[in-house]
């Protein structure tokens, strides 16, 4: 009987901290959530505004965007130096969307995955993009959280 009672104490208290592990977790991602949804508005303000600097701004010092094509931008400057002229493409008033629809926390990384759409005037035609990305974010020592990789997939 001793026993039992001994074995039943040992599943409650692995239970409990399991259960403690999993609030924790669930906290952390509400978290990193947040301020990737606050990234996410910042982003969609800079296109607004055509903006460059402010989506420069959310990359980690050594950060990459997957620019069209396949080229890396690495850097919140030649990120920069990439989209100034495409925003400048764009003109101001250009509507994006961004949609996260997983995001996954290890430690100090996030991974979102989600669905964009930019809708702006090209050469005076409206054109609409749109199609699905993947971001990578990681906490910085000062506990904001900046994007280390970002690619986007157009639709076909």
């Amino acid at each position: 009987m001793k026993r039992i009672a001994a074995l039943l104490i040992v599943a409650i208290a692995a239970l409990s901290a399991a259960v403690a592990q999993e609030n924790k977790n669930e906290t952390a991602i509400a978290e990193a959530r947040k301020a990737i949804d606050k990234g996410n508005a910042q982003w969609i303000d800079a296109w607004d505004k055509a903006d460059a600097s402010l989506i420069a701004s959310l990359f980690a010092n050594d950060g990459v965007l997957l620019g069209r094509g396949g080229k890396f931008f690495k850097g919140p400057k030649e990120i920069l130096e990439h989209m100034k002229p495409v925003l400048e493409s764009t003109g101001k008033g250009a509507k994006a969307t961004v949609t996260t629809v997983d995001l996954w926390l290890d430690g100090e990384t996030a991974l979102e995955t989600g669905k964009y759409s930019y809708q702006f005037q090209e050469k005076g035609k409206p054109v609409t993009e749109a199609g699905r990305y993947v971001t990578i974010w990681k906490r910085q020592s000062d506990g904001s959280w900046k994007i280390i990789m970002d690619m986007g997939v157009p639709k076909d």
